[in-house]
């Protein structure tokens, strides 16, 4: 992650594009905010929502490819240097699609996993997840894992394959309960977090535990939008917010977290 950051001037290590409930984040008004804000580049995921049915989530998992194509060539007439990341869901590749398959078809730089929304982690799964680590090992794919503080989203459910695999980039978002972190951290140096939604308390704890070089930029935008919305506004059928107000909500991110590391 180092090596990426190295070259950029400013860089966000989370962000995501698409629906996030009732709100439709547009590509090219989430990299303008970014762009406008001074970011050279970001880390993205397409939000993704959890299917029951593996049909649409197949049919899903290809419009979102597709839209990856039209989404990177805006970026880059922006000069923005976007690396999007495979969103995996256990029902695309349960119908068929190997992983293999997704980044011969893409070139994905990482891929995410999120354990509240599927299981990662059972014995029905368990092998599942071996696989992605093994194609992140083969590869040198970093792994982006949502972490939180409940037994559903623990950063310690994949403890087994930091241990298994120590040579692949995991990415650990959040970082919300600094205990774990800094054990894991302890144990694994292949482990990393970042800031998104970080409480100042846990951030300084884990740099206090000598872990600050492990830690990056990440804000979550534009979820920091959603969360910013009121009532009558979550409860709307469906919103997509304004340029400015992306803009402006980025721009205000970037002051909390400058608090947040200056702290």
């Amino acid at each position: 992650m180092a090596a990426l950051q190295g070259g950029l001037k400013h860089y966000d290590f989370h962000t995501h594009i698409g629906q996030y409930r009732n709100v439709f984040y547009d590509w090219h008004d989430v990299f303008r905010a970014l762009k406008k804000n001074g970011v050279d580049g970001a880390i993205c995921a397409y939000l993704t929502p959890k299917f029951d049915d593996e049909r649409v989530a197949v049919e899903f998992f290809h419009a979102v490819t597709e839209e990856w194509r039209e989404a990177l060539a805006f970026a880059s007439s922006i000069f923005l240097d976007v690396k999007p990341l495979l969103w995996a869901d256990p029902l695309v590749f349960k119908a068929g699609i190997k992983i293999e398959d997704a980044f011969s078809d893409f070139d994905f730089y990482g891929i995410a996993l999120h354990p509240r929304l599927h299981d990662w982690v059972s014995d029905r799964k368990s092998d599942l997840t071996t696989i992605i680590f093994q194609f992140a090992h083969n590869n040198k794919v970093p792994v982006f894992i949502h972490t939180g503080v409940s037994e559903e989203d623990s950063p310690y459910l994949f403890e087994p394959w930091f241990k298994q695999f120590p040579d692949v980039e995991v990415h650990l978002a959040h970082c919300k309960d600094s205990a774990p972190i800094i054990d894991l951290f302890t144990k694994y140096k292949n482990l990393f977090g970042d800031t998104a939604f970080c409480p100042t308390d846990s951030y300084g704890e884990i740099c206090d535990a000598g872990f600050k070089n492990r830690m990056f930029f990440g804000s979550d935008f534009p979820i920091t939008h959603f969360v910013n919305l009121n009532e009558r506004e979550r409860e709307k059928k469906e919103l997509q917010p304004s340029f400015k107000e992306l803009k402006d909500n980025y721009e205000m991110s970037l002051a909390e977290n400058a608090i947040l590391l200056s702290g």
